[in-house]
């Protein structure tokens, strides 16, 4: 194996990057760059590879390889994409699999489908935001949704705890509500039911014009963009599960669920703090439900990076959760 042009010590050992976190999937095998927060989809022989050069000296490494061809082009794809490193020590010490959640809200994420009812309760919206600290608020706003209470329901948030806010809205040619434009954590616009799919911004804020229709829109799906890679979320998946931890969906009548097509009532959003806990309680089962206990996600290379807000069902016969994921872990391709 031809190394020389490293200009390297043989003696000098080899090492993966402990930011860099080799997965395996039943097909095909990734590796989390938490640094980057990136991800490069590898065949698993390559995930074996890493495992075998480990700490081993290069001359070692040219000794046992030097006459495999693909073995030498794993080690330039390596040192191409800066996943191993020669010294003659490792300066790097294995990440801890303790889970490290510095963010003390009950809810970090909350979807809330607004209507005419709901959204006259914009004041007890906002103190329930507050009290369960939800950082990341979406607001999904009906096609015959009065503006004036859109700027309302805004007003009523102003001084909440959300730092990162979103709204969907029925398609319109000529979006002029400046109003909106101007509540400075607005990050994202979706308007659905568009007749073309397009992104664009406006300013800081980006703009998502989607074809969907509002039915479809909070039906869970995994995809790329499902696909969260840094070190907080790998840690979190490694212990709950990525895609429901302190997540929760408002329905139209104010009902606490996972996603759009979740059927379980888990109480009222609008009740009060004791009840609200209670939900909370409920919900928390699920969220500890990692995705190493539920099929196929167990065998799925991306399973400490989905976001995907799938819901975990008990198979009585195989005494086993699974879900019913459009990603296919046999072919490594989405269904849609």
């Amino acid at each position: 194996m031809e190394l020389t042009h490293l200009n390297l010590d043989i003696n000098k050992r080899c090492f993966f990057f402990a930011c860099c976190i080799p997965v395996k999937g039943i097909q095909l095998g990734a590796i989390y760059d938490l640094q980057r927060d990136d991800i490069e989809r590898v065949p698993n022989s390559i995930i074996d590879f890493i495992h075998n050069i480990h700490s081993k000296t290069v001359v070692s490494i040219i000794e046992e390889w030097k006459d495999d061809e693909i073995a030498q082009e794993y080690i330039e794809f390596l040192i191409e994409k800066e996943f191993i490193f020669f010294a003659n020590e490792d300066h790097f010490p294995n990440l801890s699999d303790d889970c490290f959640n510095d963010d003390v809200s009950k809810i970090e994420f909350a979807t809330i489908l607004l209507s005419d009812d709901l959204i006259k309760e914009a004041q007890h919206i906002s103190d329930r935001v507050d009290y369960l600290g939800v950082k990341r608020l979406h607001l999904h706003f009906s096609p015959d949704m009065d503006v004036q209470e859109i700027h309302n329901l805004l007003n009523s948030l102003q001084k909440s705890c959300v730092i990162d806010l979103s709204v969907s809205l029925p398609y319109q040619k000529n979006f002029t509500t400046s109003r909106v434009l101007k509540e400075q954590r607005l990050k994202s616009i979706y308007f659905y039911q568009s007749p073309y799919s397009k992104e664009d911004n406006y300013g800081r804020i980006n703009l998502y014009y989607l074809k969907q229709n509002e039915n479809s829109l909070f039906v869970p799906k995994s995809s790329i963009d499902t696909i969260a890679i840094n070190h907080r979320a790998f840690l979190t998946a490694k212990k709950y599960n990525l895609g429901l931890y302190k997540t929760i969906l408002v329905d139209y009548l104010g009902r606490i669920r996972l996603n759009g097509t979740d059927k379980k009532d888990y109480g009222s959003f609008l009740g009060s703090k004791d009840e609200i806990d209670r939900s909370l309680l409920i919900l928390s089962e699920l969220w500890n439900l990692n995705r190493n206990k539920i099929n196929p996600c167990k065998n799925c290379e991306l399973r400490y990076a989905c976001t995907a807000s799938f819901i975990p069902e008990y198979d009585q016969e195989k005494e086993e959760y699974f879900v019913n994921c459009n990603y296919n872990i046999h072919t490594n391709e989405w269904i849609y």
